[in-house]
């Protein structure tokens, strides 16, 4: 399969995902809640942590009945979709609505042609019990492990990104760059393959990725750090999302 197909099947999956029913453009509230119940916009019902990293919702209906939400758990009232999102310890209730605006109005996600001159070669150096500093778009900040850098040049311009592994391990890069705010949005997902035993690896940024809040500001998303942060134009992978009428 070509490696052009190949990112025409990837984008593809990508703008489904976006797309889809309860996917990240039906995001319409994260309810960051205390142990008092309280009602929810949109959601019947009072709702209130556990204490233990759950969520309960009592009221529910002329019954009264009530529910307890934890880890993975979800539940459809109606049309909306309810999860637990846990962030760091701090558990707050997500509402997805397939009806919301943002969502139905969703139409596809404008990116750039895939060039193979976008698929950098770079040296991977691991780091060694470093911490970093994560700052998501609403200011809170925690510390991650550094997985390590990818070292490369664009441009004449040599670079450093930033690397971290995720729940699955994987590695993956916030960025930002030249095109930002003009031609793309604020800043990108990036994921990195498994570089070689030598350290070699490959960055393809055919496949950067819009993150979750593109789709909807209720999402937290992490920000780059500055190290990730580029003036040099890459233009490549997705640009921004386009709504219809």
């Amino acid at each position: 399969m070509s490696f052009e197909i190949e990112w025409h099947i990837w984008h593809a999956s990508r703008e489904s995902y976006a797309g889809a029913e309860y996917g990240p453009a039906a995001l319409e509230s994260t309810n960051w809640l205390i142990t008092e119940p309280a009602a929810v916009e949109g959601v019947p019902g009072l709702w209130a942590l556990t204490g233990d990293g759950g969520i309960r919702g009592s009221d529910l209906g002329a019954e009264g009945a009530s529910v307890t939400l934890r880890g993975r758990d979800t539940i459809r009232l109606g049309r909306r979709e309810l999860r637990v999102f846990d962030r760091q310890g701090t558990v707050g209730l997500r509402v997805f609505n397939p009806q919301r605006p943002q969502r139905q109005r969703f139409s596809a996600i404008d990116a750039y042609p895939p060039r193979a001159h976008w698929r950098v070669p770079a040296v991977f150096e691991p780091a060694l019990d470093e911490q970093i500093t994560v700052t998501a778009v609403d200011g809170v900040q925690h510390q991650a492990a550094l997985a390590g850098r990818l070292r490369f040049e664009l441009d004449g311009i040599r670079l450093t990104l930033a690397t971290t592994r995720g729940a699955q391990g994987a590695l993956s890069a916030v960025f930002a760059d030249g095109t930002n705010g003009l031609e793309t949005y604020r800043f990108r997902f990036l994921p990195i393959d498994e570089p070689a035993p030598d350290g070699t690896a490959v960055i393809d940024f055919n496949r950067a990725y819009l993150p979750p809040c593109a789709f909807s500001d209720q999402f937290v998303c992490p920000l780059p750090p500055d190290e990730n942060r580029f003036s040099v134009p890459i233009r490549a992978g997705e640009r921004a999302v386009v709504l219809g009428r």
